[in-house]
């Protein structure tokens, strides 16, 4: 579909003349990533700003919905769709995203009096996070990264640094005089990935940054993080792989994992998916095996091993929020990182747990109508600015 053609419908929405064809392919719009964020932006303030009455009738919504569902927008193993007289567009909106219930089953309700609307007023759409991040050369050289920049950015040594599609590559290294460092940093709202000089594959989640070497020269191979990332490393096994993050090192040999370091979570966590891994803290060490998490907490002095949640631990890497009985504090953490947003509380919300998931690509007015819509929660939204309070907490 061209810029015209979403410009078309969009007049038509406005007129409301549009058809439920139409508006899905209005919605399936914001989800395709050939469209820039600013035609997305346009598409999402235009459908958000106003709740004009269509005038479609249960069927019609229900067509809309399950469009949406057969396109895999939201996850599901069940529909329920309560008969209401007529649906209302600003219903249908919020509707299409209240799948986080606490009973983890996905349902749209409509039995929240009709002057009580989940969602008010007119504001400016909170965007979800892209590929971005920021390098730094060896020798101070920053470099902004996005999906747009392309082509050979610089020469480290003997070693070519290439960006294509939002992901940057290393290629070359061999010998070199001395050893050269290159970092990369992704602000809240971004992620981005990276091949390293070993054929070694990095995912960098929000507010992440890893430190590696633009060629792995001597007999071992060494990175640091910050934040979390997600690895795929090359096998060599005459020369280990090590990451440093905090006072933990992970020795690896082949394998994938992940690990989770933020510094406003409770604890550093690295989920093993295949493969070995040695976990090394002070003294201590472990071995974890695939399927299983290690959690290490500030006033920890040996890791704690369980089985790991690998759906909900490798959500953010395909693209997702996932959620099982999950605190509303810990949810609003993962909000706030990608969506670049500040997050205050109101009241207590030590006993909201939430269960459900959602695409990384919604705007943020979709996924928090969601969370309202369990009524157990709800938010005022100024700005970037959300404060969380339990359910018509005055």
């Amino acid at each position: 579909m061209t810029i015209s053609e979403i410009k078309r419908l969009l007049e038509k929405y406005k007129r409301r003349d549009i058809t439920r064809e139409e508006y899905l392919q209005l919605m399936q719009a914001v989800e395709d990533d050939a469209y820039t964020a600013a035609v997305k932006a346009d598409i999402m303030e235009t459908l958000y700003s106003e709740a004009p009455d269509m005038g479609w009738t249960e069927q019609d919504g229900k067509a809309i919905l399950e469009g949406i569902f057969s396109e895999g927008r939201i996850e599901n193993s069940r529909l329920r769709i309560i008969k209401r007289r007529r649906l209302v567009y600003s219903s249908l909106a919020a509707a299409m995203v209240a799948g986080l219930v606490a009973t983890g089953v996905y349902y749209f309700s409509g039995s929240l009096p009709q002057h009580e609307q989940v969602v008010v007023g007119k504001r400016q759409p909170l965007l979800p996070g892209s590929n971005k991040a920021m390098l730094t050369l060896a020798d101070g050289t920053v470099i902004p990264l996005d999906s747009a920049s392309s082509g050979t950015l610089a020469q480290q040594g003997n070693t070519q640094v290439s960006n294509s599609n939002g992901r940057l590559s290393y290629n070359g290294g061999g010998a070199a005089d001395k050893v050269m460092y290159n970092t990369v940093v992704t602000p809240h709202g971004g992620q981005y990935q990276l091949t390293l000089a070993d054929g070694s594959r990095v995912w960098l989640n929000a507010a992440s940054s890893i430190r590696f070497p633009t060629a792995f020269t001597g007999q071992e191979r060494n990175v640091e993080i910050t934040g979390e990332a997600y690895f795929e490393v090359a096998q060599q096994a005459d020369k280990p792989f090590h990451v440093k993050v905090n006072e933990v090192q992970v020795n690896v040999l082949g394998t994938s994992f992940n690990i989770m370091a933020y510094q406003d979570e409770q604890a550093i966590k690295t989920t093993l998916v295949d493969g070995a891994v040695q976990l090394k803290h002070g003294n201590n060490a472990s071995i974890l095996k695939p399927g299983h998490q290690a959690s290490l907490s500030a006033n920890d002095d040996h890791f704690q091993i369980s089985p790991a949640d690998m759906e909900q631990t490798l959500a953010w890497k395909e693209g997702k929020f996932r959620f099982r009985n999950t605190n509303i504090r810990t949810i609003m953490r993962q909000l706030s990182r990608w969506y670049d947003i500040q997050v205050s509380y109101q009241g207590d919300v030590s006993e909201i747990d939430l269960t459900g998931v959602i695409s990384r690509r919604e705007e943020a007015g979709n996924l928090l109508a969601a969370l309202e819509a369990t009524q157990r929660v709800q938010f005022e939204v100024s700005g970037n600015n959300v404060t969380v309070k339990p359910w018509r907490q005055r």
